[in-house]
């Protein structure tokens, strides 16, 4: 018999309906006449093959069975799930963060790293980043990448300088961006690395920034809007407030030419306005920024009502921008897997088995967020036999992905989710380890999953009108 597939969603667009396959992920569109006939011919006795459609929805049921949300036997939607979870990627590292120090001259009240709270900012490494340990680093991230087996042509390996914050430790970010350089031909694996730095921007000045520049470091400033208020969670030790030197850090870059993209957590004053985030890429030309849901700790617990807002908010901004040809990398993850129906296994490197962090002291570990107590920290640059890909911890990550959390088999947003971060699932509930789910992530996968299949219905009946 025909049936609906388990995995098949439904969205209503008032003279349309839309049938999508959550692994598939090609919706496809039925008027109402459409619709109504295939519930009539499903709810016969007549519905044994999808060969024996009725006449005037014969089209429509071979294209539904094209993609899936029509099954011809009970066993289909069991195969489906088998082969999307047998393209899971295996680990393969690409992706290092080093952390150049553990301190940061800021305490931002939402820091999931925990500089925010004292208990945990006291466990933080005083000692920065030596020389030594960037080059042993340098050459433990081009060990793993060469263990991973990525084609050694197509692939592009990322170091992020991260922190606390990273200016702190400016020598030796310098210094670490140089021996990269030095080795590009020597070492094929990293010809094409690109290097970031993700910083609140306090520190930066002309010097710095041209040096930056000349390295090839990409320029990350941390700002959550463009007013006080959207800003307010921003604070120095101190507890003052650091928007207007952040804003004159962006003057500076602007007045030199360097590109910035901007790092923008998303607070609940942040999200209050789509327009101020307008007027701030509008007035430096930021041309590529990330949007940060916030994340819950066991000190900073944020209401449900959150999670709406800023879902919303990033699919607002997204429309706004994309008519001044700004792409958010966040929608774009997405966008892209929605657009190729390609499954979108993972939203983070740390749960593809592909990142690595290094901490000031040379511990290596899967995910920065468990800095202040190095939980997941598993090895040391100095351990010559470690292989990350081969490691059970590594390994263990890399399975976090929606396809094989039960729980999410009845999501609309299977496909294109990529789960959320398994350490703000761990602080959510009591009890809640790296496989709970980052619920907070489910509400801004199905809101973009809807936009999306709801805007592509636009498109093409905005084309089918103008033809």
């Amino acid at each position: 018999m025909v049936n609906i597939s388990r995995f098949t969603h439904s969205y209503d667009l008032g003279d349309a309906v839309a049938l999508y396959h959550s692994l598939r992920m090609k919706p496809v569109y039925l008027s109402k006449d459409a619709f109504e006939g295939l519930q009539a011919w499903l709810a016969s006795p007549f519905c044994d093959k999808i060969e024996n459609a009725p006449e005037r929805i014969y089209t429509e049921v071979q294209e539904l069975a094209k993609f899936k949300i029509l099954t011809r036997d009970e066993n289909e939607d069991d195969r489906v799930l088998q082969f999307v979870r047998s393209k899971i990627p295996s680990p393969a590292v690409n992706v290092c963060y080093m952390i150049l120090s553990e301190q940061c001259n800021l305490a931002c009240k939402y820091c999931f790293l925990g500089n925010n709270d004292c208990a945990k900012r006291s466990n933080f490494l005083m000692e920065n980043m030596s020389a030594e340990t960037a080059d042993k680093a340098i050459n433990f991230f081009i060990r793993q990448i060469k263990a991973s087996g990525l084609d050694v042509e197509e692939n592009k390996p990322v170091l992020i300088f991260y922190g606390g914050e990273p200016m702190v430790n400016f020598e030796i970010l310098e210094y670490a961006a140089t021996r990269i350089n030095e080795l590009r031909e020597k070492e094929q694996c990293i010809r094409n690395i690109e290097m970031s730095m993700v910083t609140n921007g306090l520190l930066l000045n002309e010097e710095k920034v041209r040096r930056l520049h000349e390295l090839g470091v990409a320029i990350a400033i941390s700002i959550d809007g463009f007013t006080e208020e959207a800003n307010s969670m921003r604070v120095d030790v101190a507890g003052k407030p650091v928007f207007s030197r952040i804003l004159e850090k962006l003057d500076m870059c602007k007045a030199m030419g360097v590109d910035v993209s901007l790092s923008v957590t998303l607070s609940e004053e942040t999200i209050k306005n789509t327009k101020d985030i307008l007027k701030l890429v509008d007035t430096y030309g930021v041309k590529a920024f990330g949007f940060n849901i916030m994340m819950s700790s066991d000190t900073f617990v944020l209401p449900q009502s959150y999670n709406e807002a800023a879902a919303q908010f990033i699919i607002d901004e997204f429309i706004e921008l994309r008519e001044r040809g700004i792409y958010e990398d966040r929608m774009m993850r997405k966008l892209k897997s929605f657009s190729k129906a390609q499954v979108y296994f993972s939203d983070c490197a740390a749960t593809t088995g592909g990142q690595i962090v290094i901490a000031p002291n040379g511990q290596v570990g899967i995910c920065h967020g468990c800095l202040h107590n190095k939980q997941y920290f598993v090895a040391h640059i100095d351990d010559d036999d470690f292989v990350a890909v081969k490691d059970k911890n590594f390994i263990e990550w890399s399975q976090l992905t929606p396809v094989n959390h039960e729980e999410c088999m009845e999501c609309p947003a299977l496909g294109i989710c990529g789960g959320g971060c398994p350490i703000n699932a761990m602080h959510l509930k009591p009890g809640n380890t790296i496989h709970s789910i980052d619920e907070r992530f489910c509400v801004h996968s199905k809101k973009t999953l809807e936009f999306f299949i709801r805007d592509l219905y636009r498109i093409i009946v905005s084309e089918q009108t103008s033809d």
